[in-house]
Order: structure tokens, then sequence, then C-alpha cells
């Protein structure tokens, strides 16, 4: 039996962070404890005090594993939690002391930077990908990976299909005293089948089988958190109902449960999503139905990879509206190809289309590894390790501001793009790579990064 602490690094209080339920800690500590190892889960939004008092990490672990969820809020105007994260790391090293236990990264975020994060942060040992069964692997016998600098890949866990996910009730109760409160449901594990060339999901999916949790099992977790006293709940599927057959399962299952102020969320694509569907969320209590063509002109969302069009977005919005369900359209302008005629384009289809609360804007695609836009640009993880945005048109932001009807471009909207536009023109201009397909664009390749922070195969082409 091993003595095992899993720090909740998404919980840190960082500029731009809003904490998230750990679902996949909680999933490698279920593992962990029904394979019989000592576990604790160290979340400061459950114990605040464990970010200022670290006698914890000086208690005889074999291991500390350390999750990482987002590497920064993937927002032009917020800088990066990598620095956060290794004052924490170093703080927890000193405290440990000169028995210092198996130190092990792990998460989505760590997951899409793992080589340059397990040097940054002197792990002994990552893991890319899911991660029960290489901590399962890696606790039996912690010597063995003690200095090793490598990374593993994360493999399949049966567990996710046989046992119930329940989470402690401490646990769940601090999350809940949280504004809207929300925690995460998963129902799949199975890549998604969308090819957008900004989302990085199936580079850090490992070993997908496109497992489909038992409708038994995810009912039992439903009933844990309400009778914690959770009221919404988001399923984290990259696309609810990319299997609509599963899908309209999973909502007859919530009807049938009846759970009396439970509210629901998803992320969901315009097709597959047919008239019996719509008709099955309104009594399931779906509070929000979003969806992210990302662009509202035919031509961009086929650049960006969408399988859909606006023909198929105007077909479900019709259908949500039969239906009185609430609708969020969400749109990033700044990906290949944006241009004025794009901007225009989706402008006047939001204009005639989308009510005032229906539209949520944004600008700017953050690149990430293993990306159809990482390879356009030819950078790697080291290279994007600090918030990296593909290249802008210089008036992007006005077209914005002048194409969308007022009633879209509230406060809020305004001061994000108002903050986007000012961080945009103060980041380091880095030339694009020879040969790349944007080399000839004319626009400049952007980096949010300090000028002494700047890769140093890259020359500086001064500020924007």
């Amino acid at each position: 039996m091993a003595r095992v602490a899993l720090v909740n690094l998404a919980s840190l209080p960082m500029p731009g962070n809003e904490p998230i339920f750990p679902i996949g800690l909680r999933c490698v500590q279920d593992a962990l404890d029904r394979a019989d190892h000592d576990t604790r889960l160290i979340d400061f939004v459950a114990d605040p005090s464990a970010l200022r008092d670290l006698s914890w990490a000086a208690e005889p672990w074999d291991v500390i594993g350390f999750t990482i969820r987002n590497i920064d809020p993937i927002d032009m105007a917020c800088d990066g939690h990598v620095d956060d994260y290794q004052d924490f790391v170093d703080r927890v090293r000193a405290a440990a002391g000169p028995n210092t236990p198996l130190l092990v990264g792990g998460g989505p975020g760590y997951s899409l930077f793992a080589d340059a994060l397990l040097a940054r942060l002197g792990f002994d040992v990552g893991v890319v990908g899911p991660g029960e069964k290489a901590m399962l692997d890696i606790v039996a016998a912690p010597e063995r990976w003690r200095g090793a600098g490598r990374n593993l890949g994360g493999e399949r866990h049966p567990g996710f299909l046989r046992d119930p996910l329940q989470h402690p009730r401490a646990l769940l109760t601090s999350y809940a005293r949280l504004e809207g409160a929300t925690i995460g449901v998963e129902t799949r594990r199975k890549t998604c089948y969308q090819g957008c060339v900004y989302c990085p999901y199936a580079y850090i999916s490992g070993d997908n089988k496109g497992d489909v949790k038992p409708l038994e099992l995810l009912a039992t977790e439903l009933r844990d958190i309400y009778d914690a006293g959770i009221r919404r709940v988001f399923f984290t599927d990259s696309i609810f109902n990319a299997e609509l057959r599963y899908a309209k399962q999973v909502v007859r299952m919530l009807i049938e449960q009846d759970l009396p102020g439970l509210t629901w969320s998803a992320y969901f694509t315009p097709k597959p999503f047919d008239d019996e569907f719509a008709a099955m969320l309104a009594p399931s209590d779906v509070e929000t139905v979003v969806v992210s063509p990302d662009s509202l002109d035919d031509r961009m969302m086929r650049t960006l990879g969408k399988s859909f069009d606006t023909r198929h977005v105007t077909r479900f919005l019709e259908r949500c509206r039969r239906h009185d369900l609430t609708v969020r359209v969400n749109i990033v302008f700044g990906g290949p190809g944006e241009d004025r005629e794009s901007v225009r384009t989706s402008a006047e289809y939001a204009n005639s289309r989308l009510a005032q609360d229906e539209l949520v804007m944004s600008v700017g695609y953050r690149i990430l590894p293993g990306t159809a836009l990482a390879r356009q640009v030819s950078l790697d993880g080291d290279d994007l390790l600090t918030p990296t945005f593909y290249p802008l048109p210089p008036d992007l932001f006005d077209w914005v501001m002048t194409d969308f009807d007022s009633r879209f471009v509230s406060t809020r909207c305004l001061l994000n793009l108002m903050a986007g536009r000012a961080s945009s023109r103060r980041m380091t201009r880095l030339p694009l790579q020879p040969g790349t397909a944007q080399e000839a664009s004319g626009l400049p390749y952007l980096a949010l990064k300090r000028q002494d922070a700047v890769h140093p195969r890259h020359a500086l082409g001064g500020g924007a």
C-alpha cells in the first residue's frame, strides 16, 4: 500500500482562474482507493489553509501527484499560470524536506505540454492522457520512477465502466458553496469526431476505446451530487450529442430520475440534432444548449474544420425555438483566413437570426500543441507554453464593433474586446517560419511573450 497526496493545482488562486471541481483527479483517487492505497486530495477550495500551511507536504508520502487543468485562461488579455504552478511546486518540494516523495504531473493541461512541464516543474515522471492506469502502475513501485524524467502514456481504465464515481461529501459541499456552483460529469471517453483546427482533445485523449458509461452508474453519480446540494451539472463530453442515440438515453435517464431543481448543460453540435431530441430536452430541465460554430460564415466554418454549416445552425435554432430551449452560440474571431468579408457575413447572420442573449463573441485563437494551427505555424510545445495566438488582422476589433448590432456589444463584451485589442498591441511579433502556409499572409505571428521569454531560435520583430 502506498501513501499518495493528490494536489489540485487548478484550485490555486490565480488571475483569470475559476476553480472547477476536480473530476479527473477524483477519477485517479477513486482508482487508487479501490486498490487499497491511502490517499488524500489537496484542494484549496475545500481546504484554503492547505495553501498557506504546507505541513501536509512533510508527511511520509510515497507519491505526491499534481494535476494541471489549464496552462492559461486562453484569453488574449490574460497571462499564463505556469509561473504560479512552478512557485507552488517549489514550495511543496522545500516543505517536504530531504525525503521528498516521488513527484508526478498529470491532467489535461499537463498532457498538452508534458515534455516542457516535466523539466520546468521538476517532476520525476508525468502522465499524458487518462491517469488512472498509469498512476496505479507508478504507486505500485515508486522508487522505480524516481528521477526517471519521462512521461508515460495514459491507458484505458476499466473502472470507468464498472465503478460509480461518488465524491467525498465534504469536497462536494465546499464547491456547492461557490456562486453558480456546477459540477462536471463524464458520460463518455471517446475522441471528438470533429476536425477543428484549434482543438487538442484528440491529442490528449490517450488510449481511447470510446467507452460509454452505463446509465445506472450515471444515475448513481447524479443522485449523489444532488444529495450534496449541487443543482447544476455540466456533461464534460467534447460534444454531448455526437452519438445521438446515447444522448437521448442520457436525457431520458435524467427525466426518470426526477430530481427537482437539478439543471444541466453541455456542448452540443447542430448536427445530429433532430426534432425528437429537441422535444426531450425541455422536460429534462436543460439549462442552456451550447453550440460553438466559431463563425457564422460558411467559408470560415470549413476552414476551422467544422462538419456543419449555417444551414444546420439555422435548423438547430428553429428546433430549439419550437421547444422554448435556451440557446447560446459561441463564435471566435481571428482564425485562419478571417477577413473583412467573413466578419461582415457572421454579423449579418447574427443580426438577423439571434437574440441579444444568444450570442457570445471572443477574439483570438490560442495555439495549442498537436493541433492543425500549431502545424500551420511550425511551432512545438516549448514555443507554445507561453500564451500564443494566431495572427490577427489589425482592424479585426473595429470590424466586430462596427458590424454587430449594439445589442450584442454589452458592456462586458465591449470591455473584453478592448482588453483583447490592447493585449494584441503589446504582443511580441515573431516572424512566420519559412515554408509555412501562413508565410505569405502578410500578418505578423503574435505571441503574448515578454521579450526575454521569446524562444532563442526566433528573431524579434518588435512590438505590435
